[in-house]
């Protein structure tokens, strides 16, 4: 792994994963180093938000400047690819915002035992309310993702957006030296998008997403 020379990252992924942290790390504290990594992040936030102002765009307009500037090509919603990640993202997002759509189903499974079996019985429960979820018509809960993407030699940039629920989801691999050409990508994007005057005044979901991306 040391000596891998391909990245990969995955920024702001929202989904049905589930992912379990069993007992305490470090007792619960953090060491010397993660307490270094949160002062610099702290340090970072406070100058991004001296530093933000009012001048966001629309998912429309970002799409746009992802083809414009970026050279990004939208994905076909006809291919497998984006069918599938439509199917995840909506039924992830019934769960998340319409509960109420799956009847017997709308409580989130709970885990009563930490063995393996109650574990598998957990996992089937989500899966069935996955499924559930992917039950419900369209014409009573939709959205509205776009995918584009970019290729090249020792990069590949994937850039999910979603407008109803203000999402952007990045993921992008390749080389050190082509995956530091996306994270300025990541950067000019996340500043393109921006904030409006009642984000900074009311200090919205926006906002602060937007604040944590570019002190990330």
């Amino acid at each position: 792994m040391k000596k891998a020379e391909n990245i990969t990252i995955i920024g702001h992924a929202d989904g049905p994963t589930s992912i379990f942290l069993a007992g305490k790390v470090h007792g619960g504290k953090r060491n010397l180093k993660q307490k270094w990594q949160k002062y610099i992040y702290d340090r970072k936030k406070k100058r991004v938000e001296r530093k933000i102002r009012a001048g966001g765009h629309s998912m429309e307009e970002v799409a746009e400047y992802l083809k414009d500037v970026v050279g990004c090509k939208e994905l076909d919603q006809t291919t497998e690819a984006y069918q599938e990640e439509y199917r995840e993202m909506r039924a992830s997002y019934i769960m998340q915002y319409a509960p109420e759509l799956l009847g017997e189903y709308a409580k989130y499974p709970q885990l009563e035992n930490q063995d393996a079996e109650g574990f598998q019985k957990f996992q089937e429960a989500v899966e069935i309310r996955r499924q559930e979820a992917e039950k419900v018509p369209k014409e009573v809960f939709d959205i509205d993702l776009r995918i584009l993407e970019r290729e090249e030699a020792d990069l590949t940039v994937r850039v999910s957006l979603e407008s109803r629920y203000s999402y952007i989801g990045r993921s992008a691999s390749g080389s050190k030296k082509k995956m530091k050409k996306f994270k300025k990508w990541e950067k000019a994007l996340w500043r393109y998008y921006g904030v409006m005057q009642e984000d900074i005044d009311h200090k919205t979901t926006r906002y602060n997403e937007v604040v944590r991306e570019l002190a990330r």
